[in-house]
């Protein structure tokens, strides 16, 4: 059975203080209305880091994260390493089109971002320093994980099995947890698992939040230009 965690009466926040940031990247796509609808059942508001999808269908999508009071975050304009990363130039286009992209549809000057592969990504062909440089110049926080599940790496994955390898990181992260995610077309374990994942959470005292401003970034490079 399990044990409902003491609360604090004023702030209803439980007392062990760890929160867990559910993210989901690759978005949109067919299955995030589902994602949507999962989450606003639950009251819960999680990060959506997108890309451009020249499917016109899902692109309502943007805007109904950012109504739904989710947080709306870049995860580059094509996602294709070797174009995002191939120069200093690339990578400026590329985010100043997802930034324009987004904000063409939503109305929001975007300031999150996730590097494609993470920051600690080995395919870039330029020293990561220098995209990080940019993105400081024009106050866009980046984050990367410290919990995943492990759909975008292992398409059979059950459900059980994705928010299994997220809890383990989960209880054993020293603080918060910065939950990697994928909102893909051919991965719908994620969405058949969601519902699990967030009574899970709830049932064992986690308080699940969006990233805001107050967000303390998780970053496996940190920026060297940072004070």
């Amino acid at each position: 059975q399990a044990v409902v965690p003491e609360t604090d009466s004023t702030s209803n926040v439980p007392k062990n203080g760890k929160k867990v940031y559910l993210t989901f990247d690759d978005g949109p796509s067919i299955y995030t209305g589902e994602i949507l609808d999962i989450l606003k059942e639950n009251n819960v508001k999680a990060t959506f880091f997108c890309v451009y999808n020249d499917d016109r269908s899902v692109w309502p999508y943007y805007n109904r994260i950012v109504e739904e009071g989710h947080t709306l975050g870049m995860h580059s304009y094509s996602h294709i390493y070797n174009k995002v990363y191939a120069s200093r130039e690339s990578f400026v286009e590329d985010v100043t089109a997802i930034h324009d992209f987004l904000f063409e549809q939503t109305g929001v000057d975007c300031k999150y971002y996730r590097f494609p592969g993470g920051s600690s990504n080995s395919v870039s062909n330029v020293d990561i320093q220098e995209f990080m440089e940019y993105l400081y110049s024009k106050g866009i926080t980046y984050y990367d994980w410290n919990s995943l599940s492990g759909d975008a790496v292992d398409a059979s994955l059950s459900a059980e099995q994705l928010n299994a390898n997220i809890m383990e990181y989960v209880r054993n992260n020293a603080g918060d947890s910065m939950v990697l995610m994928h909102d893909l077309q051919n991965g719908y374990a994620t969405v058949e698992g969601l519902q699990d994942l967030i009574d899970t959470l709830k049932s064992e005292g986690y308080e699940i939040c969006p990233i805001d401003e107050n967000t303390v970034p998780v970053q496996h490079v940190r920026y060297a230009g940072a004070s």
